[in-house]
């Protein structure tokens, strides 16, 4: 099975790790925030209609309210975090 590649070419988590991606549940989560990694600063977010985006700790409340103004981030029925809610792994200034 081929997978999509996200950041730095590194595969995506296959969709039935992520949970919630059914298409025709009406429970469907908007934001699927995939596995912390410590080889990056990012986070990989999927949103839906939009694909996956690798997000820093700053970009991720704006960039939820410029695709869905109204949607609160921490709504755990549209927002899906798969581990570690809420946590970016450590990044410093000047590090790649």
């Amino acid at each position: 099975m081929t997978r999509k590649r996200g950041l730095e070419g590194r595969r995506l988590p296959p969709r039935h790790m992520l949970g919630g991606m059914e298409t025709n549940s009406t429970s469907k989560h908007l934001v699927e925030v995939a596995d912390f990694r410590t080889d990056s600063r990012y986070r990989l977010v999927h949103f839906e209609g939009h694909g996956w985006e690798p997000l820093a700790p700053e970009e991720f409340e704006p960039r939820i309210h410029q695709l869905f103004p109204d949607l609160d981030p921490r709504d755990p029925v549209r927002v899906h975090w798969a581990d570690r809610p809420w946590e970016w792994p450590l990044w410093h200034p000047g590090e790649a």
